[in-house]
């Protein structure tokens, strides 16, 4: 019968390799299994965005292009609101090259109102519409995510104004930096609704007067 003799350092370094792969090992699991699962418990626990809250947008010079959507959960901007589906709205920011200026492209889903910069009135927008970033200067647009419409007008939905200005970014340089902001829910969130889901109901169903003249 043969003894085996391994020598320390050879068991030291084992046990080094041991320790490196279990730790290896944890840190895919977690972040392949557990953080996605943590952050859609967040989501889910998390109530719908406020009026005045802001979602801002500054593109990178190397990168010149910057999408954002619009929609339920699986969207950039997650409004947990039933009746809202994903991709209800998605804006496009095309940088042209060495200048400051952008083209926006907004593609509608189902349910989108939808009034130019310079617009008098909110209309529903079926096809996809363009227009240049100068044009927000002191002339937001406005967009209504419907969750129900009757009459070709929404009941319930969720405004948001797009505006833009100058900022400086950390280098000096002058950009141009977007601001996305939830104007108006309404008519208001049922906080006591949420489900299991983690969505959330709107108020009871009316159409506003001034609703009755803008559309």
């Amino acid at each position: 019968m043969f003894l085996l003799i391994v020598p320390t350092g050879l068991n030291i370094l084992m046990l080094v390799l041991g320790l490196l792969s279990a730790s290896a090992f944890v840190l895919i699991v977690y972040r392949m299994f557990i953080r996605p699962a943590l952050m859609i418990k967040a989501d889910q626990d998390s109530p719908p965005p406020e009026e005045g809250w802001t979602y801002e947008v500054l593109i990178d010079d190397p990168d010149r292009f910057r999408q954002v959507s619009v929609g339920l959960l699986d969207s950039d901007i997650k409004l947990r609101l039933q009746g809202i589906r994903e991709d209800q709205l998605i804006l496009k920011f095309q940088k042209e090259r060495d200048m400051e200026e952008y083209e926006i492209t907004v593609q509608p889903g189902t349910n989108l109102f939808y009034r130019p910069p310079h617009g008098k009135k909110i209309e529903p927008l079926k096809g996809t519409e363009n227009f240049e970033s100068r044009e927000l200067i002191g002339h937001p647009a406005l967009f209504r995510v419907a969750a129900s419409v009757k009459n070709n007008r929404p009941l319930q939905y969720v405004e948001f104004e797009l505006s833009t200005k100058y900022v400086i970014n950390k280098i000096g340089e002058e950009k141009m930096m977007f601001f996305f902001k939830m104007s108006r829910v309404f008519p208001g969130v049922d906080v006591n609704s949420r489900s299991k889901k983690g969505l959330y109901m709107f108020s009871r169903f009316q159409v506003a007067e001034d609703d009755q003249d803008e559309c």
